[in-house]
């Protein structure tokens, strides 16, 4: 049974353009609104640049285990699948996934595994699901670490006026999170009897011209099925919790070094590196234009002011306001991060031979209809 699924829909990709586009452009104004220009550029030239080696060494220490992470999912099923392989996918992967507007380049990892390794689609995204709920429950947990057990910022009360933004914080946590546990574990559990239940419920279409439709559509759904169930194994899962774990918790040690290059070490300190994560992570959510420009600005300066790097005040007579400092390591976080993961997508897309335009016309040019489907 084939194992590809039906092409993707034109319109509803450019919708999600144009969404990630009109709320890349508002986030943009947000995070740039009432900021001197010039500010901005006094706080970048006096930046220490040896703040950015520890975050460019702590990035990429964080990219081989998220491809441990990846490398361990698909071997479930794949075992001859290896790291070097993985690493390559996720790099060349997570380049389009933060070049390409509105998230529409998550597609392109289980398309170089389908071509590169004759992995089936349907895996390929079962381990993209697999990775988005562990990361997810990842994220409940920072919050949660925050809502908690820190104290929480004075600021946070300031920022909508009567509404409990904590209280709903832990809501959302405590709803979500769980949500998306069970339904991992439904499909872990029970996913081969909702496949049995979607072919009966589509039996009405397996004659005809839908028949074809129907045969790729359960292939593809059979695939994923079996990509979710196969990291079920205790020691498998506790693997992918620890390496997640690891992961996020590594990524707090973003932030502390660059906040010390630009002068304000004791606004942002580890803890605060997890708050600033976290916030972060849930602007990433939003739809976003290419290289989340201005989404993550905006969530950068959001979660700087819950730290007091905020307001009109200068560190020292006639120096930039803590404003242009916001903004000034909003900017130095997001591209300097997004030029060190750009250049190990370079390296492998040069050193394994990929045609970075070949992988974009996949991407917006899908097939006219199931026949065209190589």
């Amino acid at each position: 049974m084939s194992s590809r699924p039906l092409p993707p829909l034109r319109r509803p990709l450019y919708t999600n353009i144009a969404l990630g586009l009109t709320v890349g452009a508002a986030a943009t104004v947000l995070a740039f609104w009432g900021v001197p220009l010039r500010e901005v550029g006094s706080a970048l030239s006096s930046m220490d640049p040896r703040g950015l080696i520890v975050p460019a060494a702590v990035f990429l220490v964080q990219q081989a285990l998220r491809a441990w992470r990846q490398a361990i999912i698909l071997q479930a099923r794949f075992p001859e699948h290896r790291f070097r392989s993985s690493l390559s996918v996720l790099c060349i992967g997570f380049f389009f996934v933060n070049t390409l507007p509105a998230r529409i380049g998550e597609v392109v990892r289980p398309m170089l595994l389908a071509e590169r390794e004759d992995i089936p689609l349907g895996a390929g995204f079962a381990m993209v699901v697999v990775e988005r709920a562990l990361d997810l429950v990842a994220m409940g947990a920072m919050v949660s670490f925050l809502a908690w057990l820190v104290p929480i910022p004075k600021a946070v009360g300031e920022l909508l006026p009567g509404i409990d933004l904590v209280g709903f914080a832990r809501s959302l946590v405590g709803i979500g999170v769980p949500s998306v546990v069970l339904a991992l574990i439904a499909l872990m559990v029970a996913g081969d009897r909702l496949l049995l239940l979607l072919e009966r419920v589509s039996m009405r279409w397996s004659t005809g011209r839908l028949a074809d439709a129907r045969t790729r559509m359960l292939g593809f759904c059979g695939q994923f099925v079996a990509g979710v169930a196969g990291v079920r194994s205790p020691k498998r899962l506790g693997g992918l919790l620890l390496l997640t774990a690891s992961t996020w918790a590594l990524t707090g040690l973003l932030y502390p070094p660059i906040a010390a290059a630009l002068g304000v070490a004791d606004f942002i300190d580890y803890t605060a590196g997890i708050g600033i994560l976290g916030v972060t992570m849930v602007g990433m959510a939003l739809p976003a234009a290419p290289g989340f420009a201005g989404t993550y600005e905006a969530a950068v300066r959001g979660a700087l002011a819950l730290y007091g790097v905020v307001g009109e005040t200068t560190l020292v007579p006639g120096g930039p306001t803590l404003d242009a400092i916001a903004l000034a390591f909003a900017l130095v976080v997001h591209w300097w991060v997004h030029l060190v993961q750009s250049s190990t997508a370079i390296w492998f897309l040069v050193v394994d031979r990929v045609d970075p335009r070949a992988i974009i016309r996949r991407v917006f040019r899908p097939p006219a209809s199931s026949r065209d489907l190589p």
